[in-house]
């Protein structure tokens, strides 16, 4: 009866292949093992040495961010944090210590959120992996802060142990989404919660068998439409004609066709969108980017130019759809809305754009300890 239950001494499946190293084939997860597991007891630790009701009054504080949740009402409040919940804390909880952490604190919590980033790269070379590797060294050094602040007493979590293999479990078995359980977790929504809504609550399961299977058949049926009409398409069109293999779709933008403030003068969008270097800025952008070579000037004449008009088209938003490889693209909607009788209060989304490929794999940093547009704006 010992071998029956969990615990038991027993020989396991693997006890006969002596060259099979079990360690090899637990593979990571990013949602269970660092959302929901190291990411969870290091905001336990932050809530300990911040207080919990002012780190809820400094996130509440944070103004909206696209692509980002803004929790109005703080985070303790949640009852149960779903692994989206944790990703959107993540991004905003490095800000949020700033005054009421110590350096050394704000470094151990960088390097985990560092970490916890450069795990999820779609790809990785030895560069990447270097990077993680020194911030797991730079968490070790650092984590002893918390139980200097007594938040915790010992760290050993077997969570925080995986983070030790993370990297040659990459070099085993490939980036993290290959075995990151958060796409199961979205199937069982697909597959469980929809069909036992469609049923009627009793004998559910042929119910639910027979809603999966409909769903793939349309679903089927949906893509050979596509394909077939796409074949149309191609045979209707210009014979030999083929696109390129590596070229580029640009970056998605939509912009309203009517603008929000029509003729707005220079001089309120310089006041009102608390922009004082906006004039000199739109002296260069015209200067250097509507202009021929021939009829550039330097950047100290430009801006010893005048502007041949007094009023502006001002659009308060726009909608951006970055491009992705492996994931669905989500469309951002960027904000640029001024105080006004109708908006109380103004939102000024941050733009970062790159323009080369001299930008670091972990952050917005190239040759120049700063992100230069172009070089007259340096």
């Amino acid at each position: 009866m010992v071998d029956d239950i969990a615990g038991g001494n027993y020989l396991p499946f693997w006890a006969g292949f002596p060259l099979a190293d079990i360690h090899r084939c637990i593979a990571p997860d990013v949602l269970h093992q660092l959302y929901q597991g190291v990411f969870k007891y290091l905001i336990e630790w932050v809530q300990h040495v911040v207080g919990i009701h002012e780190l809820d009054e400094r996130i509440s504080k944070l103004p909206q961010t696209p692509g980002v949740r803004h929790f109005a009402k703080g985070i303790s409040n949640l009852a149960q944090m779903s692994g989206t919940e944790r990703k959107h804390i993540a991004r905003i909880l490095l800000g949020c210590l700033v005054g009421k952490m110590e350096a050394k604190g704000i470094t151990a919590c960088r390097s985990l959120l560092h970490f916890i980033q450069l795990a999820q790269y779609p790809s990785h070379d030895e560069d990447t992996l270097r990077y993680m590797t020194n911030e797991l060294k730079t968490w070790h050094a650092n984590r002893d802060y918390f139980i200097a602040q007594g938040a915790r007493q010992q760290f050993n979590i077997p969570k925080f142990h995986t983070l030790l293999h993370y990297v040659d479990s990459i070099r085993w078995t490939g980036t993290t989404d290959n075995s990151n359980t958060e796409a199961f977790e979205r199937l069982h929504i697909d597959f469980a919660k929809e069909g036992w809504r469609a049923s009627n609550k009793r004998d559910v399961f042929p119910q639910m068998t027979s809603f999966i299977s409909r769903q793939e058949k349309v679903s089927s049926f949906d893509f050979y439409q596509l394909w077939a009409s796409s074949r149309l398409d191609i045979s209707d069109s210009q014979e030999n004609t083929e696109a390129p293999i590596d070229s580029e779709e640009p970056i998605q933008l939509t912009l309203a066709k009517n603008p929000t403030e029509p003729k707005k003068t220079l001089a309120a969008i310089t006041l009102l969108h608390g922009a004082p270097g906006f004039l000199g800025a739109l002296k260069l952008f015209l200067n250097f980017e509507l202009l021929p070579k021939s009829d550039q000037r330097s950047r100290k004449k430009a801006l010893k130019g005048i502007i041949p008009f007094n009023t502006l088209e001002i659009w308060h938003n726009f909608g951006l759809i970055p491009l992705k490889v492996l994931d669905e693209p989500e469309k951002a909607l960027m904000k640029a809305r001024p105080l006004s009788i109708q908006d109380k209060t103004s939102r000024f989304d941050t733009v970062l754009v790159l323009e080369n490929d001299d930008a670091q794999s972990t952050a917005v940093q190239g040759d120049e300890d700063i992100l230069c547009l172009r070089n007259y704006s340096c």
